[in-house]
C-alpha cells in the first residue's frame, strides 16, 4: 500500500510538470497564404505554416496536444504521441505545415489557413486552450503574423502584422536591452531598487503588525476591559454606597469593612490591602486625618501592632 501511494504521488507529480510545460508553448508565428518565396516541405509544396515556441527554460514534450482552427472542434487535428521529435528544445520552435493532410506526416495538420481564421493550440485533454492567434483578413500573401519578443530575456510578446516570415527563427530583436537592462541603466549603483524592497518589506510588516493587532490584541483588551467592568459593576458600587453611609455616621461598621474588603480583594492582595484597610479605617474613624479634607495621612500609632511578626503567631493548646 506505501509503495503504491508513493508511485501514485510521483505520477501526480509527473503529470502536473508535464502539464505546466505544455503551458509554456506559444503559437509564434503563422503564414496563411504563401508566396513564391515561401518555405518548401518535406514533398516540395509551399504551404502555410504554424510555428510553436517554447518560451521556458526545459524541453517540453507535445506529444498529444491539438492544432484547430476551428472553436467547436478543439480536437480536430492531433499531433502524434508516439514521435520522438514532437519536443521543443528550451526557446526553441518547431513549424507545423497546413496542407490539410495529417497522413502527410507528424507536422502536418488536418486543415489549411486562410486571412480572418483563428488558430489554436489545445492541451493535451482536448479542453485547454494554451495559446491562439488571429490572422487579419487583409493580411497579404507572403506576409505572416507574428508575436515578437519585446523583451530578449523576460520574452514578453507584442502581435505584428503584416511580417515579414521568419520560420524556424527568433522573433523579435535579440540585441534589445530588457527591462533589467534598462534598470540598470538608469540606476546604475541599484538605489531606487533598494528603496523599493526596503518599502515593500517594511509595508508588509506594518500590514501584518496591523492584522495581528485587530485579531488578538484587541479583543484581548476588549475582554480584559469587560471583565473589570463586570467585577466593578458588581462589587464597587456596593461598597461605595456603604462607605458613603459609613462617611456619613462618621465611623465604619462591619458590613462597611467587609464591602471594603472584598472590593480590595478584586484589586490587590495581601498586606497591601490591609494597609489601605487600616488607613481607610483610622479614616472613617476621625482618629488619622489631618486639617486638610483632601488629604489622606497614614500614620504610625502604638496602639496598632497589625505588623507584628509575633501577633500572627498561633498559641499552643
Amino acid at each position: 500500500m506505501r509503495k503504491l501511494l508513493l508511485f501514485s504521488l510521483a505520477l501526480l507529480t509527473a503529470v502536473a510538470g508535464y502539464a505546466q510545460n505544455v503551458s509554456d508553448l506559444i503559437i509564434a508565428e503563422v503564414l496563411a497564404e504563401p508566396d513564391s518565396t515561401g518555405v518548401i516541405d518535406d514533398y516540395g509544396r509551399r504551404e502555410g505554416w504554424i510555428e510553436i515556441f517554447n518560451t521556458s527554460m526545459g524541453t517540453v514534450k507535445f506529444g498529444g496536444c491539438y492544432l484547430t482552427d476551428d472553436p467547436a472542434d478543439l480536437k480536430k487535428s492531433l499531433i502524434p504521441k508516439n514521435d520522438l521529435a514532437t519536443q521543443i528544445g528550451p526557446r526553441q520552435s518547431k513549424l507545423f505545415y497546413a496542407s490539410g493532410r495529417t497522413h502527410d506526416g507528424t507536422f502536418y495538420t488536418d486543415f489549411t489557413l486562410a486571412p480572418g481564421k483563428v488558430v489554436y493550440l489545445v492541451s493535451n485533454d482536448g479542453r485547454t486552450i494554451i495559446d491562439q492567434l488571429t490572422i487579419p483578413e487583409d493580411l497579404p500573401a507572403g506576409k505572416s503574423v507574428a508575436k515578437l519578443a519585446t523583451d530578449a530575456k523576460g520574452l514578453l510578446f507584442e502581435t505584428v502584422a503584416p511580417c515579414d516570415p521568419t520560420p524556424g527563427a527568433y522573433n523579435g530583436d535579440p540585441t534589445a536591452a530588457s527591462k533589467s537592462d534598462q534598470m540598470a541603466e538608469r540606476d546604475p549603483h541599484g538605489w531606487i531598487l533598494t528603496l523599493v524592497s526596503v518599502s515593500v518589506v517594511f509595508s508588509a510588516l506594518a500590514i501584518l503588525w496591523f492584522f495581528f493587532w485587530l485579531l488578538f490584541e484587541r479583543p484581548a483588551k476588549r475582554r480584559s476591559l469587560t471583565s473589570v467592568r463586570d467585577d466593578k459593576n458588581s462589587v464597587i458600587p456596593s461598597a461605595a454606597r456603604n462607605l458613603s453611609k459609613a462617611q456619613k455616621a462618621g465611623t465604619p461598621d462591619g458590613e462597611v469593612a467587609a464591602a471594603i474588603a472584598l472590593a480590595l480583594d478584586m484589586e490587590q492582595s495581601g498586606d497591601v490591602y490591609a494597609a489601605i484597610a487600616l488607613a481607610l479605617h483610622l479614616e472613617l474613624g476621625a482618629t488619622a486625618h489631618d486639617a486638610e479634607s483632601f488629604v489622606l495621612t497614614i500614620r504610625p500609632t502604638p496602639n496598632s501592632a497589625w505588623n507584628n511578626p509575633a501577633d500572627g503567631f498561633r498559641r499552643k493548646p
